[in-house]
């Protein structure tokens, strides 16, 4: 049996979504998807999850959060980020206040495991799409977890079934076939 958030759901869970994440795992849909031959950079690859995710209701506008330190978070923020449901705003979430009340998308850069066990804790069942740095902590609890390579190969990423399923957010099984596509 597969175990660890990347593999196949667990056969505890029973719920419509699991059995439906299932489905799309005997398909061979609901692999772990990487843009390494994609050709990808961070702002495409962030751009096309985006595309591909649906909330309960659509966001408008949309409202991606960073937390945590990051180069290439700081690099995404000042190209931006184009979405095709609408305009985006870009922000750092008032710490005062929860982050599920200020952000539909959340770029998570480098923070210790104290800060996302908390972070975790406060957007389980939120519709939060949550984008991560390859780390231990990312590894249990994001949704979308980014490996970005610094010497500039492009992006690959891997979706956590897990956690895609303790939230209230879907990413469409397409995106999957980012790691199949090829730029001109």
């Amino acid at each position: 049996m597969l175990s660890g958030p990347y593999a196949a759901l667990s056969s505890r869970r029973r719920r419509p979504a699991g059995l439906a994440l299932c489905v799309l795992l005997a398909l061979g849909l609901a692999a772990p998807a990487t843009g390494q031959h994609a050709g990808l950079d961070l702002r495409e690859t962030v751009t096309r999850v985006l595309a591909y995710t649906r909330w309960p209701v659509a966001p408008d506008p949309l409202r991606v959060c960073f937390v945590g330190t990051s180069p290439h978070a700081e690099r995404l923020r000042q190209q931006g980020i184009a979405w095709p449901g609408g305009p985006v705003l870009l922000l750092r979430p008032d710490p005062a206040r929860p982050v599920s009340a200020q952000c539909d998308a959340l770029y998570i850069g480098a923070l210790d495991t104290p800060q996302w066990q908390q972070l975790a804790q406060e957007l389980e069942g939120q519709p939060v799409l949550t984008l991560c740095e390859r780390s231990s902590p990312c590894l249990a609890n994001g949704m979308v977890r980014l490996d970005i390579d610094p010497a500039g190969v492009p992006v690959r990423f891997e979706i956590n079934l897990d956690a895609l399923a303790r939230g209230k957010v879907r990413i469409h099984p397409q995106v999957l076939r980012l790691g199949q596509e090829r730029k001109p």
